[in-house]
């Protein structure tokens, strides 16, 4: 049973910190796999054909289309048949066969003509009958020895994936997906997935990332959401291993380079979660799942924010999360503006509210902005919550949930090699327990759990608790028992090669380092400020007397919460680490990898300055456009 707590706290572990290969200098781990395109036309400034062309499942039987919009008029093909024309920028095409891919053109002219045609390959659900109300998310531990899985052909309880012949490799990881109901949660996941898309409406998503990219809501205007969750950027994060809000030296330079010109290190104490799959979560947001939908209804800090999202969508919304998360980066003081400035009492939480009624409504000009929220809501009136309603609906349609090892689980048994099959055997063994936390086609139990990860930055103080600009965040406040100290929530794992560094602090700066820490987590915890591993992180490697600054008290803040939570070691050998990261990378959607691909750039609005002048044109530190 021990033995079995020391597993689950690995497994959070390596969900929280998990990252690629190699040192902790890296502020970014890619797949090993060739990128993927989404099946269209490459676009050219030439081209008349639609631009960012995408289509998604939305069930068994239907796919949606979108596109940018032009206003003009497009012809539908689907299999070279014209299906519709029309003036929109989406379409859903219905009465479709389950679990069958479907060609389609998009054309502003004549279809054979590849300059004004785009074109693009969807394909059905598996099943018709999936309501999409689980999310894949795994809540039973299911792990066990390879010695028990007999298509794994294993005789010795100590031997490893290492031992299984390549012959036994795709029985032995069959078997074991098998005992996991991998393919029943990927069902369910994808169902999940294709019912939020289709249950958005397009006007709100597009009025959602016209928001989501502007700096109208942030007190100083220089700040947006997307500031430290860009698209292009981590699958929705920033590479940073704590994100810089306000006071950045160029506000619209994003992910590594982005400095405060005031603090010396990131007042923001945790780092920045990747936006996309977001909605997939069922039960709660942040790092410390603060914001929560539990048997009791949605729950946060503030009743005003619970109010105002019940009143609008109500508890099992698909957006009752994601809504009611999207109240509180525009008031945190080090992120998007303090309400202080403003007059406001930051200890009142219905002064945070008038302050969104109050300030950022008001930097929404009616005469740049009316037209967006009539399309959305059917007249031009804003308010917080429809600006937070549509926030939420552009963040939910932000779903990377295809790759390789989901084609091999699909059926495909040359999507993966070798090395990321004895990855995923190793990984679902209990040898490594990374299931107690990491299950289901989410890779998450969606619950907090103690990480034991080192410390560093201002969310850490004398006693080992995490703490924001203003005090105790509420971290230390979950209803958890012994102790809440260094609880976190179970991340997805999904695209995590994609998304560090890794931790809550951005303490990792490579997968295998971040394995490695479940090993021997004090050994791990000790050598980690010895090597001075916070100094190699991509963000602190210029930044003067780093450890004293960044972690002057590091080792023994960290060594308080492990000694107050429960230690573990497990037994996962240096060829098993390897394994792994390869295995994680695996789990990487190709077109949330291609910053290119038009899934990625159907998210980011088109550089026009926004609604009213002031949207975030995202560059990066080589004033690359984003």
């Amino acid at each position: 049973m021990k033995q079995s707590k020391y597993f689950l706290l690995s497994c959070l572990i390596l969900l929280l910190t998990a990252c690629g290969g190699g040192d902790d200098s890296s502020g970014t781990e890619h797949a090993d796999h060739d990128p993927i395109d989404d099946n269209s036309v490459p676009e050219s400034s030439s081209s008349t054909a639609p631009k960012k062309l995408i289509a998604n499942a939305f069930s068994g039987t239907s796919i949606g289309l979108s596109w940018l919009s032009t206003g003009e008029n497009v012809t539908i093909y689907r299999d070279n048949q014209k299906i519709a024309e029309t003036t929109s920028n989406y379409y859903v095409d219905e009465n479709l066969n389950v679990n069958t891919n479907y060609q389609y053109s998009v054309t502003s002219g004549d279809v054979k003509n590849t300059h004004e045609t785009a074109k693009v390959v969807g394909k059905t659900l598996v099943n018709a009958s999936n309501l999409g109300m689980s999310n894949g998310a795994g809540s039973d531990i299911l792990n066990d020895l390879l010695i028990n899985f007999p298509a794994c052909q294993i005789t010795d309880e100590q031997q490893t994936a290492s031992d299984v012949a390549d012959s036994d490799l795709d029985a032995c990881l069959h078997e074991m997906l098998s005992f996991n109901n991998m393919a029943i949660q990927l069902e369910d996941m994808r169902a999940f997935a294709a019912r939020v898309r289709r249950e958005q409406s397009p006007e709100k998503v597009e009025l959602g990332m016209r928001l989501f990219h502007n700096k109208s809501l942030s007190a100083k205007g220089d700040t947006a959401c997307s500031s430290c969750h860009h698209p292009a950027i981590g699958c929705g994060s920033d590479q940073l291993s704590m994100p810089i809000g306000l006071n950045a030296s160029v506000p619209d330079l994003l992910g590594v380079g982005r400095t405060d010109v005031v603090n010396s290190i990131p007042i923001v104490p945790r780092n920045s979660p990747a936006i996309c799959n977001t909605s997939l979560w069922s039960q709660g947001l942040f790092w410390d799942n603060r914001v929560t939908v539990k048997e009791g209804g949605l729950t946060t800090e503030f009743q005003d924010v619970t109010n105002n999202t019940l009143d609008t969508v109500g508890d099992n919304h698909t957006l009752t999360l994601l809504m009611a998360q999207a109240h509180f980066p525009v008031t945190a003081a080090p992120e998007m503006g303090d309400i202080v400035d403003f007059g406001y009492d930051a200890l009142d939480q219905t002064q945070h509210t008038e302050y969104r009624e109050n300030e950022l409504v008001s930097q929404l000009d009616p005469e740049s902005w009316s037209e967006l929220f009539t399309d959305a809501f059917g007249d031009d009136s804003i308010h917080f919550s429809r600006i937070a309603e549509s926030l939420a609906a552009y963040e939910s349609v932000q779903l990377f949930i295809d790759n390789p090892f989901f084609d091999y689980v699909d059926g495909d048994l040359n999507a993966i090699d070798n090395d990321v099959k004895r990855g995923a055997i190793t990984f679902m063994s209990s040898r490594a327990g990374c299931t107690f936390c990491h299950s289901g086609a989410l890779f998450s139990n969606e619950d907090v759990s103690a990480g034991n990860y080192p410390q560093i930055g201002i969310g850490t103080d004398a006693d080992g608790a995490d703490r924001g600009a203003e005090g105790p965040l509420p971290s230390t406040d979950l209803s958890l028992s012994p102790n809440t100290v260094g609880f976190f929530r179970t991340p997805s794992l999904l695209n995590v090669a994609l998304t560090g560094p890794w931790g809550h602090n951005g303490q990792f700066g490579s997968l295998k380092r971040n394995i490695e820490h479940y090993r021997d987590n004090a050994a791990s915890i000790t050598q980690y400020f010895e090597s001075e591993s916070m100094c190699k992180l991509a963000q602190f490697k210029t930044l003067a007397n780093c450890t004293e600054t960044l972690a002057p008290n590091g080792l023994a803040h960290s060594m308080d919460i492990f000694n107050g939570n429960e230690s573990f070691i497990n037994e996962i050998n240096d060829d098993e680490v390897e394994f792994m990261v390869e295995f994680l990378k695996s789990l990487t959607d190709p077109k949330a990898r291609n910053v290119q691909s038009n899934a990625i750039q159907a998210l980011i609005p088109s550089r026009d300055g926004g609604p009213d002048g002031h949207q975030l044109e995202a560059i990066d530190v080589n004033g690359n456009t984003l």
